[in-house]
């Protein structure tokens, strides 16, 4: 898994703790070097995924969103509902 795919989904559960994603907590729950997280919050930003503003913490686009939960794995098919049954009551 890329270094971005990474970041990305870190971020995503960052977002979910609606807390900030500064590069500290992106440092700690990707586990590489911070000059790569840096790194990969430009690619990022340059394709659009990350927005970044000035003396605020990086935080997802919409299609950064979409990305990061469309690369969560699928749930097994023993984890899903069963479909509910019908009743036979009259």
């Amino acid at each position: 898994m890329s270094i971005e795919a990474m970041v990305l989904r870190a971020m995503l559960r960052v977002a979910r703790r609606r807390e900030a994603a500064d590069e500290e907590a992106l440092v700690v729950r990707v586990g590489g070097p911070p000059a790569q997280v840096r790194a990969a919050l430009r690619t990022l930003d340059t394709a659009g995924l990350v927005e970044r503003r000035a003396g605020r913490a990086p935080r997802l686009t919409m299609a950064g969103f979409a990305v990061a939960v469309g690369s969560l794995p699928a749930w097994p098919a023993a984890r899903r509902m069963p479909p509910r049954r019908r009743s036979r009551a009259a």
